[in-house]
């Protein structure tokens, strides 16, 4: 699951790879469902670009919005036959760029958020897909959801799942719209190296959506019971 996520606001990492126009966007710290945010995509043939979707896919036939906050999250391993993502997996695939997510770990009654990111801090491209519903009064929704597929090491002592984070390599072909047979890019979907990542626990201002500063992905003591789950 990645139901939380932050952002720098500095793409270059990735857009200098794929050599497009690099937006810089406000720094996000703590992106919740139902916001917008930045995605790297290509429409209709053309090259990518930068755009802001909000998180949350609202599939072109459904009957309204609200099923965005239950399609946050995709499960790779279904999302090319489950409904919801089956078109947009073969024709809307898009990058989601963060900086690290969060997830929360259970210690007796209460979770502990840990913020998880690349051992270098570096922005990274977590595996997307988006879509278009059209308003009844004809405004048009774009959105997107996180693919999401089994835990390394590093993620497994917080939680069973994580976002699909893509490889440089395949940042390119996952944006292709001539790719667009499963297949092709089912490899890509794996869970990312744990010993290129670290972790650490952070304050619960996270679980609040309306914390959106600086503090959200600062370092606290980490708890006592879990001193020896993670290397710094």
């Amino acid at each position: 699951m990645c139901g939380r996520y932050s952002y720098t606001g500095n793409p270059n990492h990735v857009t200098t790879r794929l050599g497009i126009k690099s937006i810089q966007s406000q720094a996000r710290y703590n992106v919740a469902p139902g916001q917008h945010a930045p995605v790297i995509r290509s429409v209709e043939g053309h090259p990518p670009v930068m755009d802001q979707l909000q998180w949350g896919l609202v599939p072109f036939w459904a009957k309204d919005p609200s099923i965005g906050f239950r399609t946050i999250n995709a499960r790779s391993e279904k999302a090319e036959t489950t409904g919801s993502f089956r078109a947009p997996f073969r024709y809307r695939r898009c990058l989601v760029l963060a900086d690290g997510f969060f997830e929360w770990k259970k210690i007796g009654r209460d979770k502990q958020p840990w913020r998880l990111l690349m051992s270098d801090e570096s922005t990274f491209a977590m595996a997307g897909l988006w879509d278009h519903w059209t308003r009844p009064d004809g405004a048009v929704l774009e959105t997107f959801t996180v693919l999401t597929t089994e835990a390394n090491e590093l993620v497994q002592e917080v939680h069973d799942r994580m976002p699909v984070i893509l490889e440089p390599e395949a940042w390119a072909p996952w944006l292709s719209q001539k790719v667009n047979q499963p297949a092709s890019v089912r490899p890509f979907l794996k869970p990312y190296p744990a010993d290129k990542m670290k972790s650490y626990p952070v304050s619960d201002l996270v679980n609040r959506v309306s914390n959106d500063t600086a503090k959200c992905i600062e370092p606290v003591a980490v708890p006592p019971e879990q001193t020896e789950l993670f290397s710094f």
